[in-house]
């Protein structure tokens, strides 16, 4: 049998559960249990099952981090009363206490984690915290759920992590080469019928240190293990979520008709999530662009109102989405001194949040270069350093954006300025016009962002009648 037609038999869907999913009370555990037992009945293996930490649970643990750091005694205490709250409700009792000694042996290891801490919260001891106590823990407790429901499952331990990266321990790469020699992780229990509970957002370097694959992270530990399985399995990559991917957001926009975005290119897909839409991590996308793995943007509670993110798209609306974004800021710099700031951010500090807005040549001769931030707490934070750079720099903060994103729009003039007519009234900072990259991107004052969203989301049937060169 062909290598394809092997593939196309060994169906396996690789399943990705955010944080906007996991409440305190775990409301929305039964229709996790539902989604994968219906991926079991439907697919030859699993699925995998990739669980982010609950909701609030990672900035509570940096908190405890920090704390520990500056010698205030910090425990996980409610955070794993929470767990053994969930495992009674949700765990049947010939299960029950397998869970709670489960958890029990989390909270020590992670106290020992949090003792360990000298001085400064990073690297692997900071990896180690926030997923022992975030998503290792939730996906132990989710493998005991599954098998109080029925299923055959299982969780992996630490020791044998299939995930291998490079040392960047709080933005990790993974490593296709290094995790194939450890893909029987996955392997063995697939072919033993089991489904995974796999914790998202860790890996593990080659020398067995804990990482975690950045913010959003999970997003990468499903797409990485879809590519890493596909030439054993045909894999499907889902990612639920509590909404389906709209137009815009229904709250901003009250009272108008918001519809479904059922497909979008992995282009238009960064450019929202970066934006302010946050509908996949950034690196998630560039890894399933280059292995050409198609994405499903899942709403837990309909799932055929799915939307998927692949390399080309039918719709026809030229427009696809329409999103905004507070906490903003333009920092404006000398323009010779600005190049190292630049090579420092790209390079060193590995951010890809600011835009060059270009220089302007000043009535004194000099020039300035302004860059546009979509995070005013790092420059808020750093603000002291960046004046390395630029003793004379200057920041203006309270701005926001609101940005059109559609691949179509460089074939369609008149998109730009049907915006800005909508928002007459509203005191535009900024213009980014350049649809030659799919957005067309508004800054505004913060307070703005929401009604010149309102006002532009009504002009949305016109801009998407124009006419296409």
């Amino acid at each position: 049998m062909k290598k394809q037609e092997v593939q196309a038999f060994n169906k396996l869907s690789v399943a990705k559960f955010g944080g906007s999913l996991l409440d305190l009370q775990g409301q929305n555990i039964p229709r996790i249990v539902e989604r994968i037992r219906e991926l079991k009945a439907q697919d030859s293996f699993g699925p995998i099952a990739v669980f982010s930490a609950p909701l609030g649970f990672t900035d509570k643990l940096i908190e405890a981090g920090e704390s520990c750091a500056q010698k205030t005694p910090a425990s996980t205490r409610q955070i794993f009363k929470t767990y053994r709250r969930l495992a009674s409700l949700h765990t049947k009792a010939g299960f029950l206490d397998d869970a709670l000694s489960a958890i029990s042996s989390l909270e020590a290891q992670t106290q020992v984690a949090l003792d360990s801490i000298n001085k400064r919260f990073s690297g692997n001891v900071k990896a180690r915290v926030l997923t022992l106590a975030g998503e290792v823990a939730f996906s132990t407790f989710m493998s005991y759920v599954l098998k109080s429901c029925g299923i055959d499952s299982c969780n992996l331990e630490t020791e044998n992590w299939p995930i291998i990266t490079d040392d960047n321990f709080e933005d990790a790469t993974p490593n296709f080469d290094l995790s194939k020699k450890h893909i029987d992780a996955l392997l063995e229990p697939l072919r033993e019928g089991k489904v995974i509970s796999l914790a998202g957002f860790l890996g593990v370097t080659s020398d067995g240190l804990e990482t975690i694959l950045g913010r959003g992270g999970s997003d990468l530990t499903a797409v990485f293990v879809s590519c890493l399985l596909k030439n054993h399995f045909h894999t499907k990559t889902l990612l639920y979520k509590d909404v389906p991917i709209q137009r815009v957001d229904p709250k901003v926009a009250k009272g108008q008709k918001t519809d479904q975005v059922t497909s979008l290119t992995y282009n238009e897909a960064h450019k929202a999530s970066m934006m302010g839409m946050k509908i996949v991590q950034s690196p998630a996308i560039a890894l399933a662009r280059r292995c050409a793995q198609p994405l499903l943007i899942v709403p837990i509670d309909e799932p055929k109102k799915y939307s998927t993110i692949q390399a080309t798209t039918s719709t026809g609306k030229i427009v696809k989405c329409l999103t905004g974004k507070t906490h903003c800021a333009i920092l404006s710099m000398n323009d010779q001194k600005s190049r190292s700031l630049d090579d420092m951010l790209r390079i060193w500090e590995r951010r890809n949040d600011f835009m060059d807005l270009g220089a302007e040549a000043l009535e004194t001769g000099e020039s300035i270069r302004d860059f546009l931030f979509l995070d005013s707490a790092f420059l808020r934070k750093n603000e002291e350093k960046l004046k390395g750079f630029d003793e004379r720099l200057k920041i203006e903060y309270g701005l926001g954006v609101v940005t059109l994103v559609g691949d179509k729009m460089k074939d369609s003039p008149g998109i730009a300025s049907t915006a800005i007519s909508a928002i007459k009234g509203i005191n535009i900072r900024r213009g980014i016009f350049a649809p030659h990259t799919s957005q067309i991107i508004i800054v505004v004052e913060e307070k703005s962002v929401n009604a010149a969203m309102a006002a532009i989301h009504l002009r949305r049937d016109e801009m998407n009648q124009l006419p296409l060169r």
